[in-house]
């Protein structure tokens, strides 16, 4: 069995975003006018906010030591489409 899992060093949160939409389909110009970008939210550890993207993933696995060996379900997200992030406590 291994030691007990360490304290996990990153914030948990929720990072709200704006996603592209297209559509290959014919339609007015009134409704393309219309329609709006779809707003998104993604939740993760953040494990980097820099200049440009932000960084969160959502599993981990753990040596036998309790430390962080590896990360799982990782999102990158430019910052140009983000228009809040929330620690969740």
């Amino acid at each position: 069995m291994t030691k007990a899992i360490k304290k996990i060093p990153y914030k948990f949160v929720h990072v709200y975003w704006v996603d592209i939409t297209s559509d290959s389909s014919w339609r007015s110009l009134e409704d393309i006018k219309e329609e709006n970008l779809p707003r998104c939210v993604s939740t993760g550890w953040l494990v980097s906010d820099e200049e440009k993207i932000v960084r969160i993933v959502s599993d981990f696995n753990f040596k036998e030591d309790g430390t962080i060996d590896e990360y799982g379900n990782s999102t990158i997200i430019p910052k140009c489409v983000i228009y809040d992030i929330k620690e969740v406590k």
